[in-house]
């Protein structure tokens, strides 16, 4: 357009048959890469070798116009193109006058309004001038078009607007509503111009968006109704009417002709001439405006009419179709629309009918002019794709042909149309669909044709084929081979036969090739259980075929005959895949019957035939019945239902015995005879029994399930509680008077009360531990043990439950716990998480436990996941620990941990196991003596688990334990510490030197010694835990031991000792000795020895006492054993020789006890260098368990407590003991030695027995019947050479004689003969064991013991270990081992050490342990229970009774009087509980208030024999102060006499005897008094003569005193110097009135006074040690004082402030006080001035019982004199010895 794309070019084209070329220019003339174009519009016609290109900019223009030459490229070769500009165009621009011309060009599909007036009057012809002389000059445009305009627009509202515009009428306007535009013609051109000028400024005419540009000067006409001229007469016609024609276009639809002229002015011209005519035929001429494409018609625009319709015929079949297929009609009437046609195909003919929008079309009339043609030609195109055909079946196959065809025609897009009349079936539908279905309709009516002839040919035969195996041929090919060679035959498998219908030579070759396939058949006898194969057999071949192989894919079938079931197939494959598919489809169950009762039940019978008959398939499920087990066979899936259904019933049905645990046999006697309720509820449904702490119920499961709830809830309701009474003769009381203490508590309360013998009666005594399978201690005595048990029952007062992060306890051991709980268990737990918060792996919590569990409390731990090990494992070790201390932190002392995390947590098995033990040990290592648990044990109940749970222990923990056996009788040993040393620490040797230093050689633990310092081994980096003695000083001595060391700062050099206090050991002080090591052997010797003399000197400059040190430098530090012995030895009897100590007087060597090599070692070297000495044997008097040996030749026989321990000589096969013991090997077979003798002596029998209890488990011991020997069992055990583990195995040995009451037992001398052990450390390994074992069972059912050695010279070496534990006292044989240890060694006189013992008079000895009395109660409320435990406790109370003995005379019981309190105990049932270190001796008695009352006889004349013999003895001890009674043998020197023969001669003396008899070496002899001689019954004769001690001792102003007299009190006379002084001194503080004064001679307290003074002179250094001080005392003691002087036994009677001996004040005036000086019934009071020796005091305190220890360092055992009441004023002293104080003058007073 002009308007737009103003910048035209010309292109002359090269070529133009060329395909859409068009396109191609418009491409090229764009492209500006190729040509420097841009936007345009190309104009081209069909065949025109001229093209017009428009662009939109002038610079496009100028760039293509630039560009030389031209070309496209086509396909083949280019196509050259010219490019110039138009003739009539100029190149350069317009100017801006020319713009107003040709301002705005509408482009070329637009169309002008027509004017009012002609057009053809008013042509665009105007000039300036309007003159003809001016028609050479450019025209101006008359015209404007308005484009842009709407729909909704009209014609009138168009004239109005332009009137509105232009203010004017005078103009026309032509509406153009198909195109959108309007053309406005004016007068003028100059009105056109103000027009155009003044639209854009009309609201109206912007608003609705019109356009306006001027309409162009046409050089185009249109003429219409032409008829028929042609072209040439046209152009001729109007070339002469107008000018030169360029081009004249006819268009023969429209009856019109397009004349372009060559210059517009002919044109106006034209249009001059008002009418225009060709052969007398008038034309009708119009302007033709090219960029609008119309003609403006003006007033002759002409009106159109719509043609007629018109109609087509059409085949019926198709006409159908397309009524039934109405997207093939629309497609039709969507054509023919096209057309502008409407198609009606309601009828059998199709109308075409014109639509009313043909009127609207611009070429309107050349369509209705040619629509009829193209109506129809258009129509028959449409119809052209559609056809039908016609079949003609023959009569007789209408309906079949009718059926196929329309079957083959289901699915196809055409329709069948049945024309019976004409015998036809006509098919229509798409040309293509109905050309390529013909063929086959043809086929099948041909093909039906034929099968009607051959149907009425044909004939119909039966073989003898199954159709399974019919079928087994088809899979294989058979019909597909059968129908290629005969495709019209037809096989029908029916059972039993085949049939076969076809022709006859068809089915007679069909038939061979059948049987021949039928032979070829593989066969295979199936091979099923056996009641599989049974109900095949009842089954329809078929049938089963059908059921089980053919439906299943499976390419085989049966074959059943007679008792035998074949499987058929083609292949080989086929039958194997048949065989192990009918494998695992069928299946039999064999469920055990458990009571063959509950088949003949009618209950049973029923529920088989309804199963039986519930399954309807081919091969029902079976059920077999036998009477111990039924048979289920069938379809596996069936069988698993009714195995489970028939389990089921036979296991609800089944008869069992449930047994009821209840908490103690009282609940069981309550439920039977006083609470009878429940027993309603089980009757006739269980039988019920009763057992000792159970019920048991028995019937049907079901019956005793549902009762045993009826019981547990029956049990639950009963009010169970047990009470212990710890109190002397309450269970005598209750046994005596059982029957009626109990009716009554029952007719009071109701309750039932049952006197039981174990304390107790809840869970923990219910249940027994199960024996465990591994068990040990460690050295915090913690049991360790693994046990195969169930936890719900095992008797802890803790167990662990594991469960998962979601806190249920659902599966696995956490329900089992819930549900032996019941539910409070997880709401307690619930509770527990609130407090808690969210648990995570590793925590845990404790809660209550409840319901039937044995414990106390449940942990409920929170496993770890196994995702992370190092993880998972870290949180199993902190769960662990957790447990163990929540255990303790609620007062549990043993817990129960199961595998936590094995299983549901898929921790990796061992692994498990050993991260939990190794998590134990670490919290027993990390605890060591602060723990309180007493036992952790690991439990299981699967194999595996508790095999792997021991290996970790034997891992962690070591292989130290004792090994049970959990199956068969079991013999119970007793568990051993891991650390514990075997046997008492008893004296290897013992030895005195001559300055006085024990020599102790022993075998013991060196942190258990008692001395007052020991010497430690430390490295040179001074850590402790290097070492094993180190170690176990420093474990005992406690951590602060090593901070002691390390503070001293020490250099670690060779030989240096470092000191430190003792912590928490029982030594006061430690030496740690770096010792060397045994590298250069001068040097490592000399250091040694250096540090033996060193530690020995330390000691006894510390006044260090006693020193025990162990083999320094024998063990690790490589020494010669026998070279440290020597090297020690020495040293010590170096020092003793040198030093001579004051005060370190003992030197214990401790061995440990397991280290034999070195016991040996130094033993030897004990006997080379003191040859004189003998094992065991001291300097002074030693206490052992055993009483006194009696020996003969071939016997040592002792006593320890009631049992007799003997070893003998002889032979062990001929013993009588209730048990033999035999040391075997660990398979008890060996055939060599003891274990030959006895085993050949008892029999094959007991050599088989043992061979098959070798084979099981066991602990290393096992007990066999005695076969041929004389005893009851014998005891076979694995023998042993070292000492220590012989010690453990006699202790367990001892143990089960004592556990199974034997009485007697009888041992070889175990380890001695092919196991070499030295008889000496064997014997004191068994001796050892007995006494422990005794000791512990003091009360025992054993009564002899025997050792039985073949080889007398080794009963020595037992006869010296018996020595070692042999007693002093030739009484001790009724003592036993009840006071082994007590020994204590005073002076009288001196405080030294003497020959003669003497008990320790302060001690305390506690009643025997009462065992508790138990009663347990069972009520139905707590508080009738509660009623019936006061009634017990106020019968206790009223015959219970409770007497105290006061009298120190209980401090002088010998062992024999403690040993019959003891007894007195046993037999009378009373507890006696002695005290003698307090002020008073006491002894109370609680018991029977009768037996009390006879117990308290018996001690009373015990204290009065006590009285008797101590003052005996008091007559002995002052007759050997007071004379020395001599004998002389001939040709020897005067002897003395024993002190009790020494006070029988003084007796004698004093009573005027004329002889006396006397004891001499044993033989006796009659004394003549006073001078002898003495006189044995041979005539011998020893000198006798007495020598006075107190010649010459007494004082001076002493009076003459009465012969035979110990004593006398001489008044003084008042005035004399002598009275004088002791009135002085008496008024010095007391004013009271004297009424005498009286001396006090005793010749014998005189002299003992004496002798104390000088000895403490001696040790005090000093003689200021005598003072005179007063003694209040009461008229009835002043006899007993005189004669014999103070006794402190009665310290306590008036005070004792500051200890517990006698007081005497520095005043009188104290001593004066009624409290001491009490008046007589004249008011007469006394008082003693005494002489007492203080020496050196200290300051007293309550409870002294002697003074305290002299010095400030803690080191000293030398004591204070006395004691007073203030160091720096003292107004009382306190001695604490009898002999310290005379009573010198009697002061009577008032």
């Amino acid at each position: 357009m002009a308007g737009v794309h103003s910048y035209p070019l010309l292109v002359e084209l090269e070529e133009t048959n060329i395909p859409r070329l068009k396109i191609k220019l418009v491409k090229y003339f764009q492209s500006k890469k190729s040509n420097g174009g841009g936007e345009c519009e190309v104009e081209y016609e069909n065949g025109s070798r001229t093209a017009m290109v428009r662009f939109r900019r002038e610079e496009d223009q100028r760039n293509v116009l630039a560009k030389e030459s031209h070309q496209i490229s086509l396909e083949k070769g280019v196509l050259k193109l010219t490019v110039r500009l138009p003739t009539e165009e100029k190149p350069s621009r317009e100017t801006p006058s020319d713009k107003d011309k040709k301002k705005s060009d509408v482009a070329a599909d637009k169309q002008p309004t027509a004017d009012k007036s002609d057009p053809t009057a008013k042509v665009q012809t105007e000039t300036e001038g309007g003159d003809d002389d001016t028609a050479d000059e450019e025209p101006c445009s008359t015209s404007a078009v308005l484009g842009n305009i709407s729909d909704n627009t009209n014609q009138e509202f168009l004239e109005m607007l332009v009137e509105n515009i232009t203010k004017s009428h005078d103009f026309t306007l032509e509406f153009f509503p198909d195109i959108s535009s309007a053309v406005v013609t004016f007068q003028s051109g100059k009105e056109n111009a103000n027009f155009v000028a003044k639209c854009p400024q009309n609201k109206m005419f912007t608003r609705k968006g019109f356009s306006v540009q001027h309409l162009e000067i046409t050089t185009q006409v249109l003429v219409d109704d032409i008829l028929h001229f042609s072209e040439e007469v046209l152009q001729l016609y109007f070339e002469n009417e107008g000018g030169d024609v360029e081009e004249v276009l006819l268009n023969d639809a429209h009856q019109s002709a397009v004349i372009t002229f060559k210059d517009h002015r002919a044109v106006q011209k034209i249009f001059k001439k008002k009418q225009h005519s060709i052969k007398k035929e008038e034309i009708r001429v119009y302007p033709f405006y090219k960029t609008l494409g119309v003609a403006l018609y003006g007033k002759d625009k002409p009106s159109l009419k719509l043609p007629a319709d018109i109609s087509e015929p059409i085949d019926s079949a198709v006409l159908r179709y397309l009524a039934q297929n109405k997207s093939a009609a629309e497609t039709i009437c969507s054509e023919m629309n096209k057309h502008f046609c409407i198609v009606n195909l309601d009828q059998t003919t199709v109308t075409l009918s014109p639509v009313s929008s043909l009127l609207k079309q611009k070429n309107a009339k050349a369509i209705i002019k040619e629509w009829t043609d193209t109506v129809k030609s258009a129509f028959a195109q449409s119809v052209s794709q559609f056809k039908s055909v016609k079949l003609y079946p023959d009569s007789d196959a209408w309906k079949e042909s009718e059926k196929k065809i329309r079957e083959m025609l289901l699915n196809e897009n055409v329709i069948v149309v049945p024309d019976k009349d004409r015998g036809a079936l006509l098919v229509a539908g798409l040309v293509s669909d109905v050309n390529r279905l013909e063929k086959s309709l043809s086929e099948i009516i041909n093909k039906i044709a034929k099968t009607i002839h051959r149907e009425k040919s044909s004939k119909t035969e039966e073989i003898k084929v199954s159709p399974s195996v019919f079928h087994l041929l088809c899979q294989d090919g058979l019909m597909d081979k059968l129908l290629l060679v005969y495709p019209e035959l037809k096989l029908s498998p029916e059972s039993p036969n085949l049939k076969i219908t076809g022709l006859g030579e068809e089915i007679n070759a069909a038939s061979k090739v059948i049987f021949d396939a039928v032979l070829a058949l593989k066969r295979q006898n199936l091979e099923l259980d056996k009641n599989v194969l049974e109900l095949l057999k009842d089954e329809q071949q078929e049938e089963l075929t059908d059921a089980l192989l053919t439906s299943h894919q499976m390419n085989a079938a049966f074959e059943i005959s007679g008792n035998r079931v074949q499987l058929l197939a083609v292949s080989d494959r086929d039958l194997s895949h048949a065989q192990d598919h009918l494998g695992q489809l069928l299946t039999s169950q064999y469920i055990h019957v458990e009571d063959s009762n509950v088949l003949k039940k009618p209950e049973w019978q029923q529920l088989v035939s309804l199963l039986e008959q519930a399954n309807s398939k081919p091969c029902r499920t079976r059920i077999n019945t036998t009477a111990q087990q039924v048979v289920v066979s069938g379809y596996k899936d069936s069988v698993i239902k009714v195995q489970h259904q028939l389990g089921d019933f036979l296991t609800q049905n089944a008869h069992i015995e449930e047994t009821v645990v209840v908490k103690a046999n009282a609940v069981v006697e309550y439920l039977k005879h006083f609470n009878t309720s429940w027993m309603e509820k089980v009757k006739d449904k269980v039988r019920v029994s009763y057992r000792n702490e159970a019920i048991c119920l028995s019937g049907s499961r079901v019956n005793v399930t549902h009762c045993k709830t009826v019981v547990d809830g029956a049990v639950s309701a009963v009010v169970f509680d047990s009470l212990n009474v710890c109190m002397s003769g309450v269970k005598k009381l209750f046994q005596e008077n059982e029957g009626v203490y109990f009716s009554a508590i029952k007719n009071k309360t109701g309750c039932l009360v049952q006197l039981v013998d174990k304390p107790g009666g809840g869970q923990d005594n219910l249940k027994q531990v199960p024996t465990p399978l591994y068990q040990l201690k460690t050295p915090e005595g913690v049991e360790i043990a693994v046990c195969k048990a169930d936890m719900c029952s095992y008797p802890m007062q803790a167990v662990v439950s594991p469960f998962n992060q979601d806190l249920k306890h659902s599966t696995g051991l956490a329900a089992a716990l819930l549900k032996a709980a019941g539910p409070q268990l997880q709401d307690e737990f619930y509770k527990m998480k609130k407090i808690k918060g969210q648990l995570k792996p590793g925590d845990c919590v404790i809660s209550n436990a409840g319901g039937t569990l044995c414990c106390q409390k449940v942990i409920h731990a929170v496993g770890p996941k196994y995702e992370k090990p190092q993880q998972a494992s870290a949180q199993l070790n902190k769960v662990v620990k957790g447990s163990l201390e929540a255990a303790e932190n609620h007062g549990c002392v043993s817990v129960a941990l199961p595998s936590i995390g094995r299983g549901m947590r898929c921790f990796p098995l061992k692994q498990c196991e050993l991260t939990i033990v190794k998590a134990v040990k670490e919290y027993c290592d990390e605890k060591f003596d602060d723990i309180t648990l007493q036992k952790i044990h690991f439990v299981n109940n699967d194999d595996i688990a508790v095999q792997d749970m021991v290996a970790a222990v034997k891992q962690e923990f070591g292989n130290l334990s004792v090994v049970h056996s959990q199956q068969g009788p079991h013999l119970t040993a007793p568990m051993q510490s891991v650390s514990q040393s075997t046997g008492s620490d008893l004296y290897l040797n013992r030895v005195q030197t001559k300055e006085g230093v024990d020599i102790v050689l022993t075998k013991g633990n060196l942190e258990a010694s008692t001395t007052e310092v020991i010497v430690n081994t430390v490295s040179s980096d001074l850590d402790l835990n290097r070492g094993a003695v180190s170690q176990a000083i420093l474990r005992a001595a406690g951590p602060k031991l090593q901070q002691l060391v390390d503070a001293q700062g020490a250099t670690g050099n060779d030989g240096e000792i470092i000191v430190t206090d003792g912590c928490q050991l029982k030594s006061k002080k430690v030496f740690h000795a770096i010792a060397p090591h045994y590298k250069d052997q001068a040097t490592s010797e000399k250091t040694l020895r250096g540090i033996f003399k060193d530690c020995l000197g330390m000691a006894e400059d510390n006044n260090l006492t006693s020193m025990s040190l162990s083999a320094i430098g024998a063990g690790n530090l490589g020494f010669p054993k026998d070279l440290v012995a020597s090297l020690m030895l020495d040293n010590i009897l170096e020092f003793s020789k040198k030093k001579h100590p004051k005060h370190l007087k003992k030197v214990v060597i401790v061995l440990y006890p397991s280290d034999a090599q070195t016991i040996q070692a130094f033993s030897d070297e004990f006997q080379k260098k003191f040859p004189s000495a003998s094992s065991g044997s001291t300097s002074s008097t030693q206490r052992g368990p055993f009483s006194k040996i009696t020996s003969t030749s071939d016997m040592h026989e002792t006593k320890m407590g009631n049992v007799t321990i003997q070893v003998v000589t002889g032979d062990i096969t001929k013993e009588t003991a209730d048990v033999i013991v035999n040391s075997s090997n660990e398979n008890f077979t060996l055939k060599s030695g003891v274990s030959k003798a006895i085993l050949e002596a008892a029999g094959p029998a007991v050599e088989v027995e043992c061979r098959n209890l070798g084979a099981e488990p066991n602990q290393g011991m096992i007990l066999t019947s005695p076969g041929n020997l004389k005893c009851k069992k014998i005891l076979h055990l694995a023998g042993q050479t070292d000492p220590v583990k012989i010690n453990k195995t006699v202790k367990d040995a001892l143990l089960i004689c004592v556990k199974s009451s034997f009485t007697s037992v009888s041992f070889p001398a175990i380890g001695t003969g092919q196991g070499n052990a030295q008889a000496r450390l064997v014997a004191d390994a068994m001796l050892d064991a007995v006494t422990d074992v005794l000791s512990q069972y003091t009360s025992s059912p054993l009564t002899t013991i025997r050792i039985v050695i073949f080889q007398k010279p080794m009963l020595k070496d037992f006869h010296s270990s018996m020595q070692q534990r042999e007693a002093a006292d030739p009484d001790s044989k009724e003592k036993g081992a009840l006071y082994w240890g007590w020994t204590k060694f005073k002076s009288i006189f001196t405080g030294g050490s003497t020959d003669k013992p003497k008990k320790d008079k302060n001690f305390v000895i506690d009643s025997l342990k009462v065992e508790a009395t138990c009663f347990h109660i069972c009520g139905d409320t707590q508080a009738k229970v509660d009623s019936a435990k006061k009634w017990i406790n106020d019968k206790i109370s009223q015959e219970h009774d409770s007497m105290e003995i006061e009298d120190n005379a209980i401090r002088s019981f010998s062992d024999a009087d403690r040993q019959k309190i003891v007894d007195m105990q046993k037999t009378m049932g009373i507890s006696i509980r002695t005290v003698s270190n307090k002020p008073k001796a006491t002894i109370t008695i609680e018991g029977l208030s009768r037996d009390v009352l006879k117990a308290n006889t018996e001690i009373i004349k015990m204290m009065s024999r006590v009285r008797d013999e101590e003052e005996l003895n008091r007559k002995v001890e002052l007759a050997s102060t007071t004379a020395d009674w001599q004998y002389q043998q001939s040709g020897f020197q005067f002897q003395s006499f024993d002190e009790m023969t020494n006070f029988h001669l003084e007796e004698a003396l004093q009573q005027n005897l004329p002889t006396v008899k006397v004891t001499v070496k044993g033989q006796d002899y009659t004394v003549t008094m006073p001078k002898g001689p003495a006189t044995d019954s041979q005539g011998n004769i020893l000198e006798i003569k007495r020598i006075d001690k107190l010649k010459g001792d007494v004082p001076e102003n002493w009076d003459l005193m009465q012969p035979n007299v110990t004593s006398q009190a001489f008044p003084l006379q008042a005035g004399t110097q002598e009275y004088d002084e002791i009135q002085k001194l008496f008024q010095a503080s007391c004013k009271q009135t004297i009424i005498k004064i009286e001396r006090i001679q005793n010749p014998a307290l005189w002299s003992g006074l004496q002798v104390k003074k000088r000895d403490m002179e001696v040790r005090n250094g000093h003689q200021n040690n005598e003072r005179r001080l007063f003694h209040g005392t009461s008229e009835d003691t002043v006899a007993t004082i005189n004669d014999r002087g103070f006794n402190r036994s009665y310290a306590g009677k008036n005070a004792a402030c500051y200890g517990n001996g006698t007081y005497f004040a520095v005043n009188a005036s104290y001593s004066a006080s009624n409290t001491y000086s009490k008046p007589n019934q004249n008011g007469e009071k006394f008082m003693y001035v005494c002489r007492v020796l203080t020496g050196d005091f200290a300051l007293g305190q309550q409870g002294m019982i002697v003074p305290p220890t002299k010095g400030t360092s803690t080191i000293s055992t030398g004591l204070y004199d006395s004691v007073v009441d203030n160091m720096a004023n003292p107004s009382m002293f306190v001695v604490f010895h009898d002999i310290q104080a005379y009573p010198e003058y009697l002061i009577t007073f008032k």
